[in-house]
């Protein structure tokens, strides 16, 4: 369905952000900022550093999620052939091109190792049956030997697919496009994999004993559902760039909030029926670990999750006024943000801290640290090239493109 739209033209120039623009200056203040911050939460950490490594790890998740989030995005479209997404699709494209930052930051979290695994590198650990039934996967030299693999493989993607979606920019060559196309199966095929077994690596042999097979799907989800409320605020603040106010459309706003609100149901789903069958089966190894995460301090985050991540979200975005206004649907992405935070918080932290969340200035600043370089790569990458693939053979269809 097409209607009436005004004609816009884009070139390498005006697709670009402006010099002036705020987000143009973010490079340097986000990287000062971030290396700073993160000084902080060191230092602070010197007293605690048990507390400083699972904040670190919480943060190095969360942004890391929004970048896994972005490069599954970018796979799909192109998998799918999607036409609708072509003028948001760079700004994922460049969110993707921050992976590089998470795989170098792999690095503080191989001194907190011992402190985060300690369950399955303790001394206790040895004489513990069901752990020496897993030392053969559970081992520091396997574990960082696919750790690596898992990033290896995703900041290839990112560059590969962002690179080459560049390329087109000045070339214009269309078969760029057809060999994205067939080059996003077998990418889709094996990042499935490691996402899944990154899961397990990450979070869930925090707590050795306690197993699920959705537990894979479940951070999928919610990779998936924080890429899309980032994506929109992303998109919020670049939109008042002149070439782009023609191009990104209440449309595709509204296209956002309906991926933004089937994704937070899915995490809902998978969350349910992983909490479901655990309380059904009853087996002790699996109980425990929502035993932990259901009193102290814990079960006021396992309430909030409930309502914050699902019911109000849910109830907001059901209205199709709700997706279609700008300014909603970005407090909305904000909202679905911080829900996001306490999801991983909730997910990592009890594993050394039973009694009870220690929210304190170390997450702060620890949240600056890596949120700072997070946004200041992004930026980076972002001011040099267009804001939107201009020459996609698919980019008509998207600017034109309306709601049924």
């Amino acid at each position: 369905m097409s209607g009436s739209h005004t004609k816009v033209t884009l070139t390498q120039e005006n697709a670009r952000l402006p010099q002036e623009h705020f987000f143009s200056k973010l490079p340097l203040a986000g990287t000062a900022v971030g290396l700073a911050s993160l000084l902080i939460a060191f230092m602070l950490g010197r007293s605690n550093s048990s507390y400083f490594f699972f904040s670190f790890h919480v943060w190095w998740l969360f942004f890391l999620s929004i970048a896994i989030g972005a490069v599954f995005f970018v796979l799909i479209q192109f998998a799918t052939k999607s036409g609708w997404s072509v003028v948001v699709r760079r700004l994922a494209e460049n969110i993707s091109m921050t992976m590089p930052l998470f795989f170098v930051l792999v690095i503080v979290m191989a001194f907190g190792t011992g402190t985060l695994y300690h369950h399955w590198l303790s001394h206790e650990a040895l004489a513990d049956k069901v752990l020496q039934s897993k030392q053969w996967y559970l081992n520091i030299p396997f574990f960082y030997i696919r750790t690596i693999f898992y990033m290896i493989m995703f900041t290839w993607a990112a560059i590969y697919f962002s690179k080459r979606s560049a390329k087109q920019d000045e070339t214009g060559n269309f078969e760029i496009t057809y060999k994205l196309q067939n080059a996003s199966y077998p990418f889709l095929i094996i990042l499935g994999f490691c996402v899944t077994f990154a899961a397990f690596d990450w979070i869930m042999s925090l707590d050795p004993h306690w197993y699920s097979t959705i537990f894979g799907l479940y951070f999928f989800a919610s990779c998936y559902m924080v890429f899309f409320a980032a994506l929109i605020i992303a998109t919020r603040i670049v939109h008042n760039v002149p070439a782009l106010k023609d191009v990104i459309t209440v449309e595709h706003y509204h296209d956002l909030g309906k991926l933004l609100f089937a994704h937070t149901c899915f995490w809902a789903y998978a969350a349910f029926c992983q909490y479901l069958l655990i309380w059904y089966g009853n087996i002790p190894e699996e109980t425990a670990w929502y035993g932990i995460r259901e009193n102290h301090g814990w079960f006021y985050v396992f309430v909030l999750l409930c309502v914050g991540h699902f019911i109000v979200p849910f109830l907001f975005l059901m209205a199709r006024r709700a997706k279609r206004s700008r300014n909603l649907i970005f407090a909305i992405a904000i909202w679905m943000l911080f829900m996001h935070f306490l999801d991983l918080y909730w997910l990592v932290v009890p594993s050394g801290f039973e009694e009870g969340p220690q929210f304190g200035l170390i997450d702060i600043f620890c949240f600056l640290g890596i949120g700072g370089l997070f946004v200041a790569l992004f930026a980076a990458v972002t001011r040099r090239k267009a804001l939107v693939p201009i020459k996609d053979p698919r980019l008509p269809e998207s600017m034109t493109y309306e709601n049924v």
